[in-house]
């Protein structure tokens, strides 16, 4: 540390100061831990093999489209809705759809 203006000389560092630049320390090593193990994790799955999305949707979408689903029309009456919507998840399981 420089000596301050005035001629004073520097005083050694308070404990708390050190203190607190250790628990700086310590936190900046975890967050090089952390980015270190983040960044194997990405490796590993970039290593696994992922179906292409393209074709996986242009299959589901072709496959959803030969079930000739029925059409929605707006309706006020919900039990229309409801029966549009329980043939439409008929279709899904058919197709093996997952919920999401």
């Amino acid at each position: 540390m420089l000596p301050r203006r005035g001629g004073q000389r520097w005083v050694a560092e308070p404990e708390g100061r050190i203190d607190r630049i250790e628990r700086i320390l310590e936190g900046l090593v975890q967050v090089v831990h952390d980015v270190h193990n983040n960044h194997d994790n990405a490796l590993e799955q970039l290593a696994m093999p992922m179906p292409r999305a393209d074709v996986v949707g242009c299959t589901t979408i072709k496959q959803f489209q030969q079930l000739k689903p029925s059409t929605f029309y707006e309706t006020p009456d919900p039990m229309a809705a409801e029966s549009w919507l329980l043939g439409i998840e008929r279709v899904f399981e058919v197709l093996s759809c997952i919920e999401e």
